[in-house]
């Protein structure tokens, strides 16, 4: 049996090492994913108790609801660090990360539809 040319041999290690790097690659990006899905879960828990007491403050009177809007609004600014995690680890999370930074510029009442349907996906085992 004929040894291979010292060519083919660093073509093969080449490829083996590429194959490796890009294993590497997936599984290291299925542990981002993951990593940040965990965070945009416990970002959500925070944004579900913030649209929770927002939907509470809506049937009471303006000086009644103040203290549950400014602690919905407390809810959403500690969701926000969170979701920038998340985000970091994967571009899926970054419209939560938008819209929750949007909190602190727009009316709450804007931005309930979306952090309803942004953290709807939190609980999505296929992401």
């Amino acid at each position: 049996m004929t040894r291979p040319a010292a060519g083919a041999r660093r073509r093969t290690r080449v490829v083996v090492w590429s194959a490796g790097l890009v294993t590497a690659g997936a599984v290291l990006a299925g542990c981002a994913n993951a990593d940040a899905q965990a965070q945009a879960r416990q970002a959500c828990t925070h944004v579900t108790k913030a649209l929770s007491l927002f939907a509470a403050a809506q049937a009471l009177s303006p000086g009644q609801a103040a203290p549950d809007l400014n602690a919905s609004l407390a809810e959403l600014r500690a969701a926000l660090p969170i979701a920038a995690v998340a985000a970091g680890q994967s571009a899926h999370w970054q419209p939560l990360m938008t819209t929750l930074s949007e909190s602190s510029r727009v009316p709450e009442s804007y931005l309930v539809h979306a952090l309803g349907a942004e953290c709807a996906d939190a609980d999505n085992p296929g992401l």
